[in-house]
């Protein structure tokens, strides 16, 4: 397809976390797309030696078991299980009191309640996948407008080039150049906090076990990886990001073992920090005529409780779904689109209450709050139904 000379059924744009495996979906299903990537041809090159903890990367994702299962089903987890390290039990703690939750994937059942993976190595596994599918992937190729018809929507391209679609979906990220596009504004929350995020080494194992541990600041999570490794996320006030910055790896490191204390024994090296803002950015409307936002480009959230992914990974599975069941229809049908965003609408509304809550909630140094906080992870300790219901939302499988 170049030009007019055809329409494709969809065109996506952004090639990451959400747009690879829903490109690859659609196209399987029979849906003639086109994944627009803003990154240039992958240059081949050599893994490293070095295979030290200074290679490896800080962005990592928490996939729950739902969203697991879904890559399963559609063929794509394969590709993604040598990288994907279990998560069999979580431990939600409140530094400096009494209280802890423990969700156990026996308990629940299951073999795991999900996983961590790296990001970049979710993308490069799903690339080579378009090769043998009937997607076509276009690389460097950025929109710079959009103009939406009443049968069709016009993407243009920077080098010039014009596609049609019935359907244009925005994966393209926080920043989206769709969303702009097509007038749909945010709105932002800012938590008045930032992230570290890095790669600890541990002397011990971590036994499969993740780490949520609530501090003065905000969160702190201790991911599995594979290997005696763990990634970080260090939630700081927004005031601390230039002194983090500025320590070096041996004081950071005694700062993160004092913060987060002895449950996995002595840790042994981090690896290089990324420190960035943490902002709740929503769009105020998911679609457009013949368009709809997805991950980033729809809502970015806070990090803890590792829900944003999984959430905007639940939105693709309904659409897939949708579509699937209207193979004959037209995809960017504006009754289409209004079912999709009705059918999604109370599990988002609901993710955002839930990360809003736990990022307001757990933080803070006064001594009564923090005492009531200690007490509600005991009773969802204590309680079995409600620590199932807590559960089953962490793993992508209730609403």
């Amino acid at each position: 397809m170049s030009g007019h000379d055809a329409m494709a059924d969809i065109v996506i744009v952004g090639a990451g976390l959400v747009g690879l495996p829903l490109a690859q979906v659609l196209a399987a299903q029979g849906w003639q797309v086109v994944l627009l990537d803003a990154q240039g041809p992958a240059a081949a090159s050599p893994v490293p030696a070095d295979t030290s903890l200074r290679h490896l990367q800080q962005r990592c994702t928490a996939v729950s078991l739902g969203t697991q299962r879904w890559f399963a089903r559609h063929g794509l987890w394969s590709v993604l299980a040598d990288d994907a390290a279990p998560i069999r039990q979580v431990v939600v703690t409140h530094r400096g009191y009494f209280g802890t939750t423990r969700l156990q994937a026996e308990e629940m059942g299951v073999e795991a309640l999900g996983h961590v993976l790296n990001n970049q190595h979710l993308v490069d596994s799903l690339q080579p996948l378009m090769a043998e599918s009937t997607v076509d992937h276009r690389r460097a190729a950025r929109v710079v407008a959009v103009r939406q018809q009443e049968e069709s929507v016009e993407v243009r391209l920077d080098g010039g080039e014009t596609l049609s679609a019935r359907l244009l979906i925005a994966a393209d990220g926080v920043s989206s150049v769709v969303r702009e596009s097509v007038g749909i504004t945010t709105r932002q929350v800012d938590y008045q906090q930032a992230a570290v995020l890095s790669m600890l080494q541990l002397v011990d194992g971590h036994e499969d076990v993740a780490h949520e541990r609530f501090t003065d600041s905000g969160p702190l999570a201790l991911l599995p990886r594979t290997g005696p490794y763990m990634n970080v996320v260090d939630c700081i006030d927004s005031g601390q990001q230039a002194e983090m910055s500025s320590l070096d790896d041996a004081e950071y490191l005694a700062r993160l073992q004092d913060r987060f204390g002895y449950r996995l024994g002595r840790f042994a090296a981090v690896g290089p920090r990324l420190v960035l803002p943490l902002l709740r950015i929503e769009a105020t409307a998911q679609s457009a005529p013949r368009a709809l936002l997805l991950g980033n480009a729809m809502r970015l959230l806070h990090p803890v409780g590792g829900q944003g992914f999984n959430l905007a990974m639940r939105d693709v599975e309904c659409l897939v779904q949708l579509l699937s069941q209207q193979r004959d229809a037209d995809p960017g049908d504006a009754r289409l689109l209004s079912a999709f965003v009705a059918a999604r609408q109370a599990d988002q509304q609901q993710v955002v209450r839930f990360t809003d809550t736990l990022a307001r909630s757990f933080r803070g140094r006064a001594s009564l709050p923090a005492h009531l906080r200690s007490a509600a992870l005991l009773g969802l300790d204590t309680l079995t139904p409600l620590r199932r219901r807590f559960a089953g939302r962490t793993m992508g499988l209730s609403s």
